[in-house]
């Protein structure tokens, strides 16, 4: 493909112009740690450049290869076909629906999920175990599908340098930013980290979010049931535990259940009761789920 202006013809050309650039410690105490970054830190740093739905897919293609390789992803047949089945059904009611979706599920206790461009949509298996019902796992995957309707991973590429773009994919996905070594090595830190987005984006994908489950069929109550029960486990645990990444990549989460108990009020109780919150194929999932060895904590 090829970039306009003054972009490189290839994002990985951009990668490595950027990786020549970055200072790395003289003595890393966890290589195996620094070659995830090194992997991701492809994703196209496209400062500036105007991008295409056609030049998204690929970059979003091109990320989620690295990533697959590079992530600890769960392996399991039926659960990444429930997966698949349930993201497909609430994208393809969306104004992205020509997008070929696709949905996998990262083997880690984190509770976080993430959006590549193109329609790739990471689910953390930590949101899959603390998920009671369909419609709570609906939510974070409706609300992930709006980040990329609305092109916000695009957006953050044109804004971001190349060297946090890509990397801070990590972070969101696991707790590998927890090592000094490594966020030290690629000077990870505040608004540089791709993955969160802002407050306003946020709040731009709990509404889309929130219209793409009821699209689909699905209750939005599940929503706001998923937030309070991670908002209920967060203060519970003092801000360490593993819901803890959750609220460092989605900013302003008391406001936001307040945002969705308003939407929720403004629903007709006829409406809401005529919409799914739960299904026999999810429970099977979870009943799968809980035979698996246990994700590692922290997996990086």
């Amino acid at each position: 493909m090829s970039w306009s202006g003054s972009c490189f013809s290839n994002p990985h050309q951009q990668f490595l112009s950027t990786f020549s650039r970055v200072k790395w410690p003289a003595q890393a105490e966890n290589m195996r740690t620094t070659s995830i970054f090194v992997a991701l830190a492809g994703l196209a740093a496209v400062g500036g450049c105007a991008v295409s739905t056609q030049q998204e897919v690929q970059m979003g293609q091109q990320e989620a290869q690295q990533i697959s390789t590079q992530l600890p992803m769960l392996q399991d047949a039926q659960i990444n076909s429930y997966v698949n089945d349930l993201g497909n059904r609430i994208a393809k009611r969306t104004s992205r629906a020509d997008l070929d979706w696709h949905f996998a599920v990262v083997n880690t206790d984190v509770v976080n999920a993430f959006a590549l461009p193109g329609g790739y949509v990471y689910v953390n298996r930590g949101i899959l175990e603390r998920a009671t019902s369909m419609d709570e796992l609906a939510g974070v995957i409706g609300h992930e599908i709006e980040h990329v309707v609305l092109r916000h991973s695009v957006q953050q590429m044109q804004q971001q340098q190349g060297a946090n773009v890509g990397l801070s994919i990590a972070c969101a996905l696991t707790t590998v930013c927890n090592n000094q070594v490594a966020a030290t090595a690629i000077n990870i830190g505040g608004t540089a980290v791709f993955a969160r987005f802002s407050r306003q984006d946020e709040v731009q994908a709990d509404d889309g979010g929130f219209q793409n489950v009821i699209r689909a069929g699905i209750s939005p109550q599940g929503m706001l049931s998923f937030f309070q029960k991670l908002l209920a486990e967060e203060q519970a645990q003092g801000g360490s535990g593993a819901a803890a990444p959750w609220f460092t990549d989605h900013p302003g989460t008391q406001d936001r259940i307040a945002d969705i108990q308003r939407m929720l009020s403004q629903m007709s109780p006829s409406t809401l009761r005529g919409l799914t919150t739960d299904e026999a194929s999810f429970q099977s999932m979870k009943r799968r789920l809980s035979q698996l060895p246990k994700a590692p904590a922290g997996a990086q």
